[in-house]
């Protein structure tokens, strides 16, 4: 069972449990196990190395790291978003399957 999942409210770090202050509840309620922007700027890549964004899904660096717990990055409307993976996924497609009852990729 997936922590915060998709669709219900989610107000405080996946990771810290501190209250959000950057997502408002309904943004937050669309995505699992959402991680603030204070917990993502301590993210590093598997070297150990600060973590890059890029441009596009896919790009960068994925996953990271954040206190040694495994996030991983999507890249959405010019923004960025890490979310916590509670079942050691190999690829964000698994972590989409495992952390969301609707996901397809079909």
């Amino acid at each position: 069972m997936v922590e915060f999942p998709p669709g219900e409210e989610q107000h405080i770090c996946a990771i810290c449990r501190e209250p959000f202050e950057e997502f408002d509840d309904e943004f937050a309620s669309n995505y699992a196990n959402l991680v603030c922007r204070t917990c993502d700027e301590r993210a590093v890549n598997a070297e150990g190395e600060s973590a890059k964004f890029g441009p596009h899904d896919g790009q960068g660096d994925n996953p990271v790291f954040i206190d040694g717990v495994k996030c991983w990055r999507r890249i959405r409307f010019g923004g960025a978003i890490t979310r916590k993976d509670e079942f050691d996924c190999d690829s964000v497609g698994e972590f989409h399957r495992k952390h969301r009852d609707d996901y397809s990729d079909r």
